[in-house]
């Protein structure tokens, strides 16, 4: 039996907020990012989004998002679930509010997304020490 092939990974963008608009229910994404500038360390970031747009699935698809410390090689956070796609040509949009995640140090994060256990993609993250 041939191992399932993952979906094509649209979109992974980290933002500040989403919203959902009334009518229409389309995604904003407000204040998208790649870069946090803090004052001290340990940081612990209060809340931020990730947006997650998935094309080409199957039935219900197993997941996970995690956030690596690159230098470090260590995983600083992971969450396992999974997605469901009624239609292989529709759209699956997954949004994740992150709160409360701790950084040790400033360096080059990773969020990445992993479907039926491949790396689809990932949105590096630069943490960086800004002195007041």
């Amino acid at each position: 039996m041939s191992k399932a092939r993952p979906p094509l990974l649209l979109d992974l963008i980290l933002c500040d907020h989403t919203i959902r608009e009334a009518g229409s229910n389309k995604p904003s994404l407000i204040g998208i990012f790649s870069l946090l500038h803090v004052t001290q360390f340990p940081y612990t970031h209060p809340s931020f989004s990730v947006y997650v747009a998935l094309s080409d699935g199957r039935g219900q698809v197993p997941c996970r998002l995690r956030l690596l410390e690159l230098e470090a090689g260590r995983e600083i956070f992971a969450l396992n679930g999974s997605v469901t796609f009624n239609d292989p040509i529709g759209v699956a949009e997954l949004i994740f509010r992150l709160q409360q995640l701790r950084f040790e140090r400033p360096g080059e994060y990773a969020m990445e997304f992993i479907a039926e256990s491949e790396l689809l993609g990932a949105r590096k993250l630069r943490v960086l020490s800004n002195p007041t």
